[in-house]
Protein backbone atom coordinates (compact mmCIF):
# COMPACT_ATOMS: atom_id res chain seq x y z
CA UNK A 1 0.00 0.00 0.00
CA UNK A 2 2.80 2.35 0.87
CA UNK A 3 4.45 1.76 -2.51
CA UNK A 4 1.17 2.53 -4.29
CA UNK A 5 0.70 5.72 -2.29
CA UNK A 6 4.23 6.90 -3.05
CA UNK A 7 3.76 6.20 -6.77
CA UNK A 8 0.45 8.07 -6.85
CA UNK A 9 1.95 11.04 -5.02
CA UNK A 10 4.83 11.19 -7.48
CA UNK A 11 2.49 10.91 -10.50
CA UNK A 12 0.15 13.52 -9.05
CA UNK A 13 3.09 15.83 -8.57
CA UNK A 14 4.02 15.28 -12.21
CA UNK A 15 0.47 16.04 -13.31
CA UNK A 16 0.32 19.14 -11.16
CA UNK A 17 3.55 20.41 -12.74
CA UNK A 18 3.42 22.94 -15.57
CA UNK A 19 2.14 21.71 -18.94
CA UNK A 20 4.61 20.02 -21.29
CA UNK A 21 6.35 21.79 -24.17
CA UNK A 22 3.70 22.30 -26.86
CA UNK A 23 6.34 22.62 -29.57
CA UNK A 24 7.34 18.97 -29.08
CA UNK A 25 4.57 17.83 -31.44
CA UNK A 26 6.21 19.48 -34.46
CA UNK A 27 9.18 18.12 -36.36
CA UNK A 28 10.56 21.39 -37.80
CA UNK A 29 10.78 25.08 -36.99
CA UNK A 30 11.90 28.21 -38.83
CA UNK A 31 12.76 31.61 -37.43
CA UNK A 32 10.48 34.52 -38.36
CA UNK A 33 12.80 37.40 -39.23
CA UNK A 34 11.13 40.78 -38.54
CA UNK A 35 14.28 42.73 -39.32
CA UNK A 36 14.90 45.55 -36.84
CA UNK A 37 11.23 45.98 -35.93
CA UNK A 38 10.64 46.38 -32.19
CA UNK A 39 7.16 47.90 -32.03
CA UNK A 40 3.85 46.07 -31.90
CA UNK A 41 2.76 45.40 -35.45
CA UNK A 42 0.77 43.10 -37.73
CA UNK A 43 3.36 40.83 -39.31
CA UNK A 44 3.02 38.39 -42.21
CA UNK A 45 5.36 35.79 -43.66
CA UNK A 46 4.77 33.86 -46.91
CA UNK A 47 4.15 30.13 -47.07
CA UNK A 48 6.68 28.42 -49.31
CA UNK A 49 7.52 25.03 -50.77
CA UNK A 50 9.39 23.57 -47.74
CA UNK A 51 6.35 24.24 -45.52
CA UNK A 52 3.87 22.90 -48.07
CA UNK A 53 5.96 19.76 -48.58
CA UNK A 54 5.85 18.87 -44.88
CA UNK A 55 2.32 19.93 -43.86
CA UNK A 56 -1.08 18.30 -44.29
CA UNK A 57 -4.07 19.58 -46.23
CA UNK A 58 -5.64 22.60 -44.53
CA UNK A 59 -2.39 23.29 -42.56
CA UNK A 60 -3.61 21.88 -39.22
CA UNK A 61 0.02 21.19 -38.26
CA UNK A 62 1.26 24.78 -38.36
CA UNK A 63 1.83 26.95 -35.27
CA UNK A 64 3.48 30.25 -34.39
CA UNK A 65 5.26 30.46 -30.99
CA UNK A 66 7.00 33.41 -29.37
CA UNK A 67 10.36 33.29 -27.57
CA UNK A 68 8.62 32.00 -24.40
CA UNK A 69 7.07 29.12 -26.39
CA UNK A 70 3.60 30.59 -26.03
CA UNK A 71 1.32 29.92 -28.99
CA UNK A 72 0.41 33.07 -30.93
CA UNK A 73 -2.95 33.25 -32.75
CA UNK A 74 -2.56 33.65 -36.49
CA UNK A 75 -4.59 33.75 -39.69
CA UNK A 76 -3.76 32.19 -43.07
CA UNK A 77 -4.72 34.74 -45.73
CA UNK A 78 -4.51 34.96 -49.52
CA UNK A 79 -2.06 37.58 -50.74
CA UNK A 80 -3.55 40.25 -52.99
CA UNK A 81 -2.07 42.58 -55.57
CA UNK A 82 -3.27 45.58 -57.52
CA UNK A 83 -2.89 45.85 -61.27
CA UNK A 84 -4.11 47.84 -64.23
CA UNK A 85 -6.84 45.89 -65.99
CA UNK A 86 -6.89 46.20 -69.75
CA UNK A 87 -9.70 45.35 -72.14
CA UNK A 88 -10.53 45.93 -75.79
CA UNK A 89 -13.35 48.32 -76.63
CA UNK A 90 -14.63 48.72 -80.17
CA UNK A 91 -15.81 51.84 -81.98
CA UNK A 92 -17.20 52.55 -85.44
CA UNK A 93 -15.23 54.14 -88.26
CA UNK A 94 -16.28 56.26 -91.21
CA UNK A 95 -15.48 54.67 -94.60
CA UNK A 96 -14.64 57.46 -97.06
CA UNK A 97 -13.72 55.47 -100.15
CA UNK A 98 -12.95 52.03 -101.59
CA UNK A 99 -10.77 51.33 -104.66
CA UNK A 100 -9.83 48.12 -106.42
CA UNK A 101 -6.34 48.03 -107.95
CA UNK A 102 -4.37 45.06 -109.31
CA UNK A 103 -6.37 42.42 -107.48
CA UNK A 104 -6.33 44.30 -104.17
CA UNK A 105 -8.81 46.61 -102.47
CA UNK A 106 -7.85 49.90 -100.86
CA UNK A 107 -10.19 51.17 -98.14
CA UNK A 108 -9.89 54.71 -96.72
CA UNK A 109 -11.36 55.06 -93.23
CA UNK A 110 -11.50 57.86 -90.64
CA UNK A 111 -11.91 57.46 -86.92
CA UNK A 112 -14.90 59.36 -85.60
CA UNK A 113 -14.55 62.74 -83.81
CA UNK A 114 -13.71 62.44 -80.10
CA UNK A 115 -12.96 58.75 -80.48
CA UNK A 116 -9.74 57.39 -78.88
CA UNK A 117 -6.63 56.41 -80.76
CA UNK A 118 -6.92 53.24 -82.83
CA UNK A 119 -4.96 50.22 -81.58
CA UNK A 120 -6.26 47.86 -84.27
CA UNK A 121 -8.94 47.00 -86.81
CA UNK A 122 -11.39 44.10 -86.75
CA UNK A 123 -12.89 42.67 -89.94
CA UNK A 124 -16.26 40.92 -90.22
CA UNK A 125 -16.76 38.56 -93.15
CA UNK A 126 -19.17 35.69 -93.92
CA UNK A 127 -16.46 33.69 -95.70
CA UNK A 128 -14.28 30.88 -94.41
CA UNK A 129 -11.24 28.98 -95.65
CA UNK A 130 -9.23 32.00 -96.75
CA UNK A 131 -5.95 33.83 -96.20
CA UNK A 132 -5.43 37.52 -96.97
CA UNK A 133 -2.44 39.80 -96.46
CA UNK A 134 -3.14 43.28 -95.12
CA UNK A 135 -1.18 46.53 -95.10
CA UNK A 136 -2.18 49.59 -93.07
CA UNK A 137 -1.02 53.21 -93.45
CA UNK A 138 -1.80 56.21 -91.26
CA UNK A 139 -2.19 59.92 -92.05
CA UNK A 140 -3.59 63.13 -90.60
CA UNK A 141 -4.09 65.02 -93.85
CA UNK A 142 -4.86 62.20 -96.30
CA UNK A 143 -1.80 63.12 -98.39
CA UNK A 144 1.28 61.90 -96.57
CA UNK A 145 0.91 58.24 -95.49
CA UNK A 146 3.04 56.52 -92.84
CA UNK A 147 3.36 52.70 -93.01
CA UNK A 148 2.03 51.04 -89.84
CA UNK A 149 1.59 47.36 -90.77
CA UNK A 150 3.45 45.63 -93.60
CA UNK A 151 2.53 41.96 -93.19
CA UNK A 152 -0.79 41.75 -91.38
CA UNK A 153 -2.69 38.52 -91.97
CA UNK A 154 -6.38 37.67 -91.98
CA UNK A 155 -7.18 33.97 -92.19
CA UNK A 156 -9.67 31.23 -91.52
CA UNK A 157 -8.58 27.59 -91.62
CA UNK A 158 -11.96 26.01 -90.92
CA UNK A 159 -11.32 23.04 -93.18
CA UNK A 160 -8.33 22.07 -91.02
CA UNK A 161 -9.32 23.23 -87.53
CA UNK A 162 -11.26 25.97 -85.72
CA UNK A 163 -8.55 28.59 -86.11
CA UNK A 164 -9.07 32.09 -87.46
CA UNK A 165 -7.82 35.65 -87.09
CA UNK A 166 -9.79 38.74 -88.11
CA UNK A 167 -7.81 41.38 -86.17
CA UNK A 168 -4.97 43.59 -87.40
CA UNK A 169 -3.21 45.23 -84.42
CA UNK A 170 -1.47 48.58 -84.95
CA UNK A 171 1.55 50.12 -83.25
CA UNK A 172 0.97 53.13 -81.02
CA UNK A 173 -0.22 56.03 -83.16
CA UNK A 174 -2.41 59.14 -83.13
CA UNK A 175 -3.51 59.22 -86.78
CA UNK A 176 -7.07 60.11 -87.69
CA UNK A 177 -7.08 58.66 -91.22
CA UNK A 178 -6.07 55.18 -92.35
CA UNK A 179 -5.56 53.37 -95.61
CA UNK A 180 -6.17 49.63 -95.45
CA UNK A 181 -4.93 47.51 -98.37
CA UNK A 182 -6.22 43.92 -98.61
CA UNK A 183 -4.24 41.92 -101.17
CA UNK A 184 -5.44 39.08 -103.44
CA UNK A 185 -9.13 39.67 -102.78
CA UNK A 186 -10.04 37.12 -105.45
CA UNK A 187 -9.14 33.45 -105.10
CA UNK A 188 -10.25 30.00 -106.15
CA UNK A 189 -11.92 27.48 -103.91
CA UNK A 190 -12.55 23.84 -104.69
CA UNK A 191 -16.26 23.14 -104.98
CA UNK A 192 -17.61 20.44 -102.66
CA UNK A 193 -19.44 19.01 -105.70
CA UNK A 194 -17.89 17.02 -108.57
CA UNK A 195 -19.06 16.69 -112.19
CA UNK A 196 -19.44 13.04 -113.18
CA UNK A 197 -19.52 11.96 -116.86
CA UNK A 198 -20.30 8.32 -117.73
CA UNK A 199 -20.03 6.76 -121.21
CA UNK A 200 -21.89 3.56 -122.07
CA UNK A 201 -21.46 1.03 -124.85
CA UNK A 202 -24.65 -0.86 -124.92
CA UNK A 203 -25.59 -1.63 -121.34
CA UNK A 204 -22.04 -1.53 -120.03
CA UNK A 205 -20.22 1.55 -118.73
CA UNK A 206 -17.07 2.03 -120.78
CA UNK A 207 -15.75 5.28 -119.30
CA UNK A 208 -16.21 7.43 -116.20
CA UNK A 209 -14.77 10.95 -115.83
CA UNK A 210 -14.90 12.99 -112.59
CA UNK A 211 -14.19 16.69 -112.81
CA UNK A 212 -13.55 19.01 -109.88
CA UNK A 213 -15.03 22.47 -110.18
CA UNK A 214 -13.14 25.55 -108.99
CA UNK A 215 -15.19 28.45 -107.69
CA UNK A 216 -13.81 31.95 -108.15
CA UNK A 217 -14.47 33.98 -105.00
CA UNK A 218 -14.17 37.64 -104.16
CA UNK A 219 -13.29 38.45 -100.56
CA UNK A 220 -16.25 40.20 -98.98
CA UNK A 221 -16.00 42.42 -95.90
CA UNK A 222 -19.26 43.14 -94.12
CA UNK A 223 -17.85 45.60 -91.61
CA UNK A 224 -14.61 47.14 -90.32
CA UNK A 225 -14.49 48.36 -86.73
CA UNK A 226 -11.69 49.99 -84.77
CA UNK A 227 -10.67 48.86 -81.31
CA UNK A 228 -8.56 50.38 -78.58
CA UNK A 229 -7.19 49.14 -75.30
CA UNK A 230 -8.91 50.66 -72.26
CA UNK A 231 -7.27 50.60 -68.83
CA UNK A 232 -9.02 50.42 -65.46
CA UNK A 233 -6.79 51.40 -62.56
CA UNK A 234 -6.44 49.71 -59.16
CA UNK A 235 -8.09 46.37 -59.72
CA UNK A 236 -7.53 43.94 -56.87
CA UNK A 237 -6.95 40.24 -57.43
CA UNK A 238 -5.45 37.33 -55.58
CA UNK A 239 -1.73 37.13 -56.12
CA UNK A 240 -0.36 34.06 -57.82
CA UNK A 241 3.17 32.65 -57.74
CA UNK A 242 5.13 30.26 -59.90
CA UNK A 243 6.56 27.08 -58.40
CA UNK A 244 9.29 24.78 -59.68
CA UNK A 245 8.36 21.17 -60.29
CA UNK A 246 10.28 18.55 -58.34
CA UNK A 247 10.46 16.33 -61.44
CA UNK A 248 8.90 16.13 -64.91
CA UNK A 249 8.74 12.90 -66.91
CA UNK A 250 7.32 12.66 -70.44
CA UNK A 251 6.36 9.52 -72.33
CA UNK A 252 4.35 8.72 -75.46
CA UNK A 253 1.39 6.37 -75.28
CA UNK A 254 1.33 5.06 -78.85
CA UNK A 255 -1.76 2.92 -78.33
CA UNK A 256 -3.87 5.81 -76.98
CA UNK A 257 -2.17 8.39 -79.23
CA UNK A 258 -1.34 10.58 -76.25
CA UNK A 259 1.59 12.43 -74.72
CA UNK A 260 1.64 11.84 -70.96
CA UNK A 261 3.55 14.25 -68.73
CA UNK A 262 3.97 13.19 -65.09
CA UNK A 263 4.74 16.07 -62.71
CA UNK A 264 6.05 15.68 -59.16
CA UNK A 265 5.60 18.66 -56.82
CA UNK A 266 6.22 19.78 -53.25
CA UNK A 267 2.45 19.83 -52.59
CA UNK A 268 2.05 23.55 -53.21
CA UNK A 269 -1.52 24.81 -53.82
CA UNK A 270 -1.87 24.81 -57.61
CA UNK A 271 -4.54 26.08 -60.01
CA UNK A 272 -2.86 25.76 -63.42
CA UNK A 273 -0.23 23.93 -65.44
CA UNK A 274 1.43 25.59 -68.46
CA UNK A 275 2.96 23.47 -71.18
CA UNK A 276 6.51 24.27 -72.29
CA UNK A 277 7.38 23.11 -75.80
CA UNK A 278 9.23 24.33 -78.87
CA UNK A 279 6.63 22.83 -81.21
CA UNK A 280 4.30 25.22 -83.01
CA UNK A 281 1.14 25.28 -85.09
CA UNK A 282 -0.83 22.72 -83.15
CA UNK A 283 -4.17 22.51 -81.38
CA UNK A 284 -4.76 19.61 -78.94
CA UNK A 285 -7.06 18.74 -76.06
CA UNK A 286 -5.22 18.41 -72.76
CA UNK A 287 -6.42 17.17 -69.37
CA UNK A 288 -4.93 17.43 -65.87
CA UNK A 289 -5.38 14.37 -63.65
CA UNK A 290 -4.61 13.50 -60.02
CA UNK A 291 -4.17 10.10 -58.43
CA UNK A 292 -7.31 9.03 -56.54
CA UNK A 293 -6.39 6.56 -53.77
CA UNK A 294 -9.74 6.30 -51.96
CA UNK A 295 -10.99 3.63 -54.38
CA UNK A 296 -10.14 -0.06 -54.17
CA UNK A 297 -7.32 0.55 -56.64
CA UNK A 298 -5.56 3.86 -57.39
CA UNK A 299 -7.04 5.57 -60.46
CA UNK A 300 -6.33 8.83 -62.27
CA UNK A 301 -9.16 11.37 -61.93
CA UNK A 302 -9.53 14.36 -64.24
CA UNK A 303 -9.76 17.74 -62.49
CA UNK A 304 -9.51 20.11 -65.46
CA UNK A 305 -9.17 20.19 -69.24
CA UNK A 306 -8.74 22.70 -72.05
CA UNK A 307 -7.55 23.01 -75.64
CA UNK A 308 -3.88 24.00 -75.82
CA UNK A 309 -2.56 25.64 -78.97
CA UNK A 310 0.42 27.48 -80.41
CA UNK A 311 0.38 29.33 -83.75
CA UNK A 312 3.32 30.98 -85.50
CA UNK A 313 2.74 32.21 -89.05
CA UNK A 314 4.55 35.22 -90.50
CA UNK A 315 3.86 38.02 -87.99
CA UNK A 316 0.92 36.23 -86.41
CA UNK A 317 1.48 34.95 -82.86
CA UNK A 318 -1.06 33.31 -80.58
CA UNK A 319 -0.51 30.90 -77.69
CA UNK A 320 -2.81 29.17 -75.26
CA UNK A 321 -0.77 26.59 -73.35
CA UNK A 322 -2.36 26.73 -69.88
CA UNK A 323 -4.84 24.29 -68.35
CA UNK A 324 -6.77 25.63 -65.33
CA UNK A 325 -8.38 23.58 -62.54
CA UNK A 326 -9.74 24.05 -58.99
CA UNK A 327 -7.12 24.51 -56.30
CA UNK A 328 -5.39 21.26 -55.33
CA UNK A 329 -2.45 20.19 -53.18
CA UNK A 330 -1.10 16.95 -54.61
CA UNK A 331 2.33 15.38 -54.77
CA UNK A 332 1.79 14.05 -58.31
CA UNK A 333 -0.15 15.33 -61.33
CA UNK A 334 -0.55 13.98 -64.82
CA UNK A 335 -1.01 16.09 -67.97
CA UNK A 336 -2.49 14.04 -70.80
CA UNK A 337 -2.27 15.58 -74.29
CA UNK A 338 -4.48 13.90 -76.89
CA UNK A 339 -2.55 13.91 -80.18
CA UNK A 340 -5.04 11.90 -82.27
CA UNK A 341 -3.19 11.22 -85.56
CA UNK A 342 -0.90 14.25 -85.25
CA UNK A 343 2.81 13.95 -84.44
CA UNK A 344 3.41 13.82 -80.66
CA UNK A 345 4.51 17.01 -78.94
CA UNK A 346 8.02 17.38 -77.58
CA UNK A 347 7.39 18.64 -74.02
CA UNK A 348 10.50 19.84 -72.22
CA UNK A 349 8.86 21.25 -69.08
CA UNK A 350 5.75 22.38 -67.25
CA UNK A 351 5.26 25.64 -65.35
CA UNK A 352 3.26 25.37 -62.11
CA UNK A 353 1.21 28.28 -60.81
CA UNK A 354 -1.06 28.75 -57.81
CA UNK A 355 -2.38 31.26 -55.28
CA UNK A 356 0.01 32.91 -52.84
CA UNK A 357 -0.83 32.64 -49.11
CA UNK A 358 0.76 34.22 -46.05
CA UNK A 359 0.44 33.85 -42.29
CA UNK A 360 -0.53 37.06 -40.46
CA UNK A 361 -0.37 37.62 -36.70
CA UNK A 362 -0.13 40.44 -34.16
CA UNK A 363 3.49 40.63 -33.03
CA UNK A 364 4.42 41.90 -29.56
CA UNK A 365 7.07 44.61 -29.11
CA UNK A 366 10.62 43.24 -29.26
CA UNK A 367 9.41 39.60 -29.23
CA UNK A 368 10.93 36.99 -31.52
CA UNK A 369 8.90 34.26 -33.18
CA UNK A 370 9.23 30.85 -34.77
CA UNK A 371 6.88 28.91 -36.98
CA UNK A 372 6.62 25.20 -36.12
CA UNK A 373 5.20 22.63 -38.55
CA UNK A 374 4.90 18.96 -39.58
CA UNK A 375 2.87 16.94 -37.09
CA UNK A 376 0.84 13.79 -37.69
CA UNK A 377 -1.46 14.39 -34.72
CA UNK A 378 -1.98 18.14 -34.37
CA UNK A 379 -5.47 19.43 -35.07
CA UNK A 380 -6.48 22.78 -36.54
CA UNK A 381 -6.39 25.49 -33.86
CA UNK A 382 -9.40 27.72 -33.26
CA UNK A 383 -8.20 31.31 -33.03
CA UNK A 384 -9.98 34.65 -33.09
CA UNK A 385 -7.13 36.14 -35.14
CA UNK A 386 -9.33 36.77 -38.17
CA UNK A 387 -11.73 38.99 -36.21
CA UNK A 388 -8.94 40.74 -34.31
CA UNK A 389 -6.86 41.51 -37.39
CA UNK A 390 -9.92 42.69 -39.32
CA UNK A 391 -10.77 45.14 -36.54
CA UNK A 392 -7.22 46.50 -36.33
CA UNK A 393 -6.60 47.29 -39.99
CA UNK A 394 -8.37 48.78 -42.99
CA UNK A 395 -8.53 47.45 -46.54
CA UNK A 396 -5.56 49.59 -47.56
CA UNK A 397 -3.32 48.49 -44.68
CA UNK A 398 -0.75 45.86 -45.48
CA UNK A 399 1.05 43.81 -42.81
CA UNK A 400 4.78 44.18 -42.30
CA UNK A 401 6.55 41.52 -44.33
CA UNK A 402 8.79 39.06 -42.52
CA UNK A 403 11.02 36.36 -43.97
CA UNK A 404 11.65 32.81 -42.83
CA UNK A 405 14.94 31.25 -41.88
CA UNK A 406 16.06 27.82 -43.07
CA UNK A 407 14.18 24.69 -41.88
CA UNK A 408 15.62 23.34 -38.63
CA UNK A 409 14.85 20.02 -36.96
CA UNK A 410 13.12 20.45 -33.61
CA UNK A 411 15.39 19.00 -30.92
CA UNK A 412 12.47 18.49 -28.53
CA UNK A 413 10.29 16.73 -31.11
CA UNK A 414 8.36 13.75 -29.78
CA UNK A 415 6.39 11.85 -32.40
CA UNK A 416 3.64 10.86 -29.93
CA UNK A 417 3.28 14.35 -28.48
CA UNK A 418 -0.06 15.95 -29.24
CA UNK A 419 -0.70 19.34 -27.69
CA UNK A 420 -4.01 19.89 -29.40
CA UNK A 421 -5.89 16.60 -29.26
CA UNK A 422 -6.99 16.66 -25.63
CA UNK A 423 -4.43 14.21 -24.18
CA UNK A 424 -4.32 13.28 -20.48
CA UNK A 425 -2.37 16.36 -19.46
CA UNK A 426 -4.97 18.61 -21.04
CA UNK A 427 -8.05 16.68 -19.87
CA UNK A 428 -9.68 18.42 -16.87
CA UNK A 429 -11.58 15.26 -15.85
CA UNK A 430 -8.35 13.29 -15.66
CA UNK A 431 -6.60 16.08 -13.81
CA UNK A 432 -9.44 16.31 -11.31
CA UNK A 433 -9.35 12.58 -10.69
CA UNK A 434 -5.58 12.65 -10.24
CA UNK A 435 -5.82 15.49 -7.69
CA UNK A 436 -8.56 13.61 -5.83
CA UNK A 437 -6.38 10.50 -5.65
CA UNK A 438 -3.48 12.57 -4.42
CA UNK A 439 -5.59 14.18 -1.67
CA UNK A 440 -6.97 10.80 -0.59
CA UNK A 441 -3.50 9.31 -0.51
CA UNK A 442 -2.13 12.16 1.61
CA UNK A 443 -5.11 11.86 4.02
CA UNK A 444 -4.52 8.11 4.40
CA UNK A 445 -0.84 8.66 5.10
CA UNK A 446 -1.62 11.30 7.75
CA UNK A 447 -4.19 9.01 9.35
CA UNK A 448 -1.69 6.12 9.55
CA UNK A 449 0.99 8.42 10.91
CA UNK A 450 -1.44 9.66 13.65
CA UNK A 451 -2.30 6.11 14.70
CA UNK A 452 1.37 5.17 15.02
CA UNK A 453 2.04 8.25 17.15
CA UNK A 454 -0.78 7.22 19.52
CA UNK A 455 0.66 3.73 19.84
CA UNK A 456 4.14 5.07 20.60
CA UNK A 457 2.81 7.44 23.27
CA UNK A 458 1.22 4.49 25.15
Amino acid sequence: MRTFVVAMVMYAATVAAPASDETAAFRYWRAVDRGRATAEDIVAFPLDSPIYAATRDGLPDLRVFDDRKIATPYQVEPSVEYFTQRSQETSSVHIRALHETNGAIEVLVDRLPKSPSVDGFRFSTPQNDFERKVQVYGSNDGVDWTPLVHDGLLFDYARYMDVSNLDVPLPTNHFRRFKIVVEAVTDQKTSPYQELTRTFQGSKESQRVERTTLERRTFRVDRITAWHTAAKQRVQRQKTVTYAAAAVETKQDVEKKSTIVRISTHREPLTSLTLQTDDRNFLRRAAVEVLETSATAPVWREIGSDVVSCFRFHSYRRDHLTVWFPEHRESTYRLVIHNEDNPPLDVHGVMLEGPDYHVAFLAKPSASYRVYYDSKTAKSPKYDAAEVLAALRSDEDHPATATLGPPTENASFVASADTSSGGPLNNWIFLGAAVAVMVAALAWMLFRAGRRLEQLSK
